[in-house]
């Protein structure tokens, strides 16, 4: 057949169809963003069919102000939430329930964006949003504080919380109350917390605080102060990593930054070379 015959056979075909074919796009973490006007505001708790692939979060929630953060979680999560339980108003507690399409890698970036949502609906207030598996454990906790901005903290399976919707979970975390101190250190095994509080100790100019998960996964978390020039992060973070590769020798090591406002700077890669690769 003539060249030029088939390829207007083709554009016939794909223009009858109107198939087109996909864009590479890069795969990314998915971002809660805010709609341009807040839901409706409903009785809870809210149940609703799940009709199509993407179930619907079971969501509740104490007060007006906190079921419209309720709804927007429930309707703008993407399927990524399985259960939320929003009590931020009054007693400064948000829990969510993770669904079981999360990669631990998009953790993060998943609780970065539901604390970004409830600091424009809650600005004033200070609370801290607990995340857990879809089994009910624990992973990770963000404390935020008008005054100091956000803290990311390791959840440590001995502390007896549960997902949200669960009574007994609810009262335990209700009768602790938020962190006396919500810059505590913290750390996963023994080892961890030993590290986390001597570098506290010896750079609390400088860190707001270190959470340490070193000896079984090499990650290392860390807020720096508003004394530290953007320039000298880069050098901070190396002088921290080649610290805590002495106390964890031969292993990858990676350290995630974050500053006073509680956002991400970037990521340090430390390799068993001793090199370190920065990630912004």
């Amino acid at each position: 057949m003539d060249r030029s015959l088939l390829l207007l056979a083709c554009a016939s075909l794909i223009a009858w169809t109107g198939c087109e074919p996909p864009a590479n796009e890069p795969v990314t973490a998915p971002v809660l963003s805010r709609p341009a006007e807040s839901p409706t505001v409903a009785t809870r708790p809210v149940r609703e069919p799940t009709a199509s692939r993407t179930a619907v979060p079971e969501v509740s929630w104490d007060t007006d102000r906190d079921g419209t953060f309720a709804q927007f979680l429930r309707d703008k999560s993407g399927g990524m939430i399985r259960k939320a339980a929003v009590g931020i108003e009054k007693r400064g507690i948000l829990r969510i329930e993770l669904d079981q399409s999360v990669a631990p890698e998009d953790t993060l970036d998943l609780t970065k964006s539901i604390v970004a949502g409830a600091r424009r609906d809650f600005p004033d207030r200070p609370f801290t949003v607990s995340v857990y598996d879809p089994g009910g454990a624990p992973i990770l906790k963000a404390h935020y504080r008008p005054e100091h901005g956000v803290q990311y903290q390791i959840a440590h399976q001995t502390e007896g919380s549960s997902s949200p919707g669960r009574g007994d979970g609810q009262a335990s975390e209700e009768s602790r109350g938020t962190p006396a101190d919500p810059l505590a250190r913290s750390g996963v095994t023994e080892a961890d917390r030993k590290f986390a509080s001597w570098a506290e100790e010896h750079g609390k100019a400088y860190l707001r605080y270190v959470e340490a998960d070193l000896e079984k996964h090499g990650r290392l978390w860390f807020g720096v102060t508003r004394d530290v020039k953007p320039a000298d992060v880069p050098e901070l973070t190396k002088s921290l990593l080649q610290s805590a590769q002495k106390e964890f020798p031969r292993r990858d090591l990676v350290a995630t930054v974050f500053d006073p406002e509680g956002e991400r700077i970037g990521k340090a890669h430390l390799g068993a070379d001793g090199d370190v690769r920065w990630e912004h």
